[in-house]
């Protein structure tokens, strides 16, 4: 393994529960040996501590920092200060990676500083998404490509939609890079750090080749994206925008940098009432669900995440007595910056469901669904659409 170049796997933990040694697994069993594997246990109180270290005694690639709980930012920040390998990868402790991950980044990051793959996205539901990059798969090394890169990169195209995808995961870095940029980072932002350090990084990168291979896969619960209660996320967000205006400043495309974190913070303030959770009476519903006769505990498919699928979605989960078994929209790619488990119309083929009902205002535009629908072979007792109640 002498030829191979050593890879540091950064894991920050932090009371990680059931998932860890599934976790812990996927990154020891990778087909590509020569790894370095820091276990950072960020002041847990589950005996997630107590499983590192046991992990450490059957594996001499393994090491453990112990640290007083200071958050995902400051765990990877230590654990970066001692990695030494020539790369770094990030895995969060309760998400596996396919064996064949290290060694695909490895054999294919060549000469560039930063490689990009996609990832797998649990629905909850026992299905996934696969999300990758709005950029092609290709190599941006010129000063024009990485100029494209760069402006498009936190907005792709001026859009609502992330050029590439904002997580640390799902990607492989050149360690003396990462070290010089996460000393910039300030350790107390909690909200999309990830942002924090990833932008910093591109900046200062070369090369970057980005991949549509998904060797990552995500877990996350649907209903805590919508229910999560945050009531400093307004300093949160605030926080990370000071910091990446600031790591902007000077820079060549400082005027589309800014632009572009300025559409990302505006796609952020649409959450505002959830995420901090204000009474359902404080939150504008708007519209209502229209098929209060429905039996409960029903499997329902939603098609359709605009803003009456999204006050659908949350009326659902608020009351409880419907299951979503699925949440579809053809434009289902736009919704990964806004963290909704949204999916193509296609996986539909996938689910088990009683009613797909349509949220859409317009009945021409519902017609028009339905009518795809019907012409992919579904039922069509099992459609509804209503014009949805307006308060």
């Amino acid at each position: 393994m002498k030829d191979k170049p050593l890879v540091s796997v950064i894991v920050p933990v932090y009371n990680a529960g059931g998932y860890f040694k599934e976790c812990l697994g996927s990154i020891a069993g990778q087909s590509y040996e020569n790894l370095d594997i820091i276990l950072v246990d960020d002041g847990s109180t589950d005996g997630s501590a107590e499983r590192c270290d046991a992990f450490a005694q059957k594996d001499p690639r393994v090491r453990v920092l112990h640290q007083e709980n200071m958050g995902a930012a400051g765990a990877r920040r230590n654990g970066v200060r001692t990695a030494e390998g020539e790369y770094l990868c990030f895995v969060d402790a309760d998400d596996t990676v396919d064996p064949g991950m290290a060694a695909f980044f490895v054999e294919n990051i060549g000469k560039c500083d930063l490689l990009t793959s996609g990832y797998r996205r649990d629905t909850g539901s026992g299905g996934y998404v696969i999300w990758t990059d709005a950029f092609q798969e290709n190599i941006y090394s010129t000063e024009t490509e990485k100029k494209y890169f760069i402006e498009n990169m936190i907005s792709y195209e001026n859009r609502f939609v992330a050029g590439v995808q904002p997580y640390l995961c799902g990607k492989l870095y050149r360690t003396d890079i990462v070290r010089d940029v996460i000393e910039d980072i300030d350790p107390s932002i909690v909200y999309s750090e990830d942002r924090d350090l990833l932008f910093r990084y591109i900046l200062k990168a070369g090369g970057i080749r980005v991949t549509h291979r998904s060797y990552y896969y995500y877990r996350q619960n649907p209903a805590s994206i919508i229910q999560t209660v945050n009531q400093n996320f307004m300093s949160d967000l605030n926080k990370l925008y000071l910091s990446l205006g600031r790591a902007f400043e000077g820079h060549p495309e400082e005027e589309s940098l800014k632009y572009q974190l300025e559409l990302f913070l505006v796609s952020r303030m649409y959450f505002i009432p959830s995420f901090m959770g204000f009474s359902a009476d404080a939150q504008i519903t708007g519209y209502v669900f229209p098929f209060s006769e429905l039996e409960p505990g029903s499997r329902i498919a939603l098609y359709g995440a605009g803003t009456i699928g999204v006050r659908y979605y949350r009326q659902i989960h608020r009351q409880n007595l419907l299951q979503i078994a699925a949440w579809v929209d053809k434009n289902w790619e736009q919704c990964a910056e806004h963290n909704f488990p949204v999916s193509a119309p296609e996986t539909l083929a996938e689910c088990e469901y009683d009613h797909i009902v349509i949220a859409v205002k317009k009945r021409s535009v519902a017609e028009e669904i339905k009518k795809e629908l019907i012409e992919r072979g579904i039922a069509e007792e099992c459609i509804l659409w209503r014009e949805p109640a307006v308060v």
